[in-house]
């Protein structure tokens, strides 16, 4: 409760990503305070093991890519209680994604638009990051893509491939957006992924991340997709452009802000539906992560119901803090 009486208020005072940026340096001096370090891990740890082939993921809550695009301080972040953080979107090269201010919040609705566009450091220095941190009692996803300025399809293979090779013995598992290629490219990057992965010693897992409006049809294309490439689930979902389940005063706000993907309780039961979907289609075949919308505990239920194995957040620990990974944790 100190968190959103006293803490949240105050952040939330200060420019989204300005807040970003704060928490971010905070971190990286909360890392050389070792006893501090040491009480929170204890507070907040919580093992309940799930496995998925050669992956054991120590709880089913993770946070999802976004947060810590730059892999500056997932390491920190696990000590909150996650089993489980994808670090990216990342890219071959350095991008300053699209201008500012690209983040927002709907308070009252406990959601975010955001139109940050990939912004990212690029794979050197996140890669580098990685391998400082050796050992981890967590899960650690990268979640990867083309380079802004890559538009031809020998372009886009050759930009996942390089991505995939270079990450491969320093990550659990690697995450593809569905949506952010055309859907012939991204089947040309599954096919060369999947040679990639033969030719390992060992095997890494691959997920597709689905957009919250994906229709049904489009569902389907995808399901055939990782089936015919071998890819081991999905996360479903990311934000979703329909703002309809804002309410009233939400909605308008939302359209002064303009262009952006809307993440948090705005999302309503989309990633729900998307994930019984996937489910019913294709039963215990693939993992299936559950994203989008998980504010409570009773939202966590709901997508545990309808299919998912495990859960990302990451508008619920904005809102309502670490201790919100802790009652999740304990809800399920």
């Amino acid at each position: 409760m100190t968190y959103k009486r006293i803490i949240r208020p105050l952040l939330f005072k200060i420019e989204p990503e300005q807040v970003h940026h704060l928490l971010v340096n905070g971190l990286k001096c909360y890392r050389h305070l070792s006893p501090i370090r040491s009480g929170i891990r204890k507070k907040y740890h919580t093992y309940k093991p799930f496995s998925y082939k050669d992956i054991v993921f120590p709880n089913r809550i993770g946070l999802a890519a976004g947060f810590d695009k730059e892999a500056a301080v997932f390491d920190e972040l696990a000590d909150f209680g996650f089993g489980f953080i994808e670090i990216g979107t990342v890219t071959p090269h350095p991008f300053d994604g699209n201008p500012g201010p690209r983040i927002f919040r709907l308070i009252d609705d406990e959601s975010l638009i955001s139109r940050t566009g990939f912004n990212n450091p690029g794979l050197e220095i996140v890669l580098d990051r990685i391998k400082e941190i050796p050992k981890r009692n967590y899960r650690l996803g990268v979640n990867i893509n083309k380079d802004a300025t890559s538009t031809t399809s020998e372009q886009i293979v050759a930009d996942f491939s390089l991505l995939f090779d270079s990450f491969y013995l320093f990550v659990d598992y690697f995450t593809l957006n569905w949506g952010s290629i055309d859907a012939a490219d991204f089947e040309a990057v599954l096919a060369q992924l999947a040679n990639l992965r033969e030719a390992k010693p060992e095997n890494k897992c691959l997920f597709i991340k689905l957009p919250a409006d994906i229709p049904e049809a489009a569902l389907d294309t995808v399901i055939a997709l990782a089936q015919r490439y071998h890819a081991d689930g999905f996360i479903a979902t990311g934000p979703t452009m329909d703002r309809s389940n804002l309410s009233s005063t939400a909605r308008t706000e939302a359209d002064k802000i303009g262009a952006g993907g809307l993440s948090g309780k705005g999302i309503g039961a989309k990633s729900v539906h998307v994930v019984r979907y996937i489910k019913s289609k294709t039963q215990e075949q693939f993992l299936i992560i559950g994203a989008g919308g998980i504010m409570t505990s009773q939202d966590a239920k709901n997508m545990l119901e309808a299919g998912a194995d495990l859960l990302q957040v990451y508008s619920t620990f904005i809102y309502n803090g670490p201790n919100a990974i802790l009652e999740l944790n304990k809800s399920i």
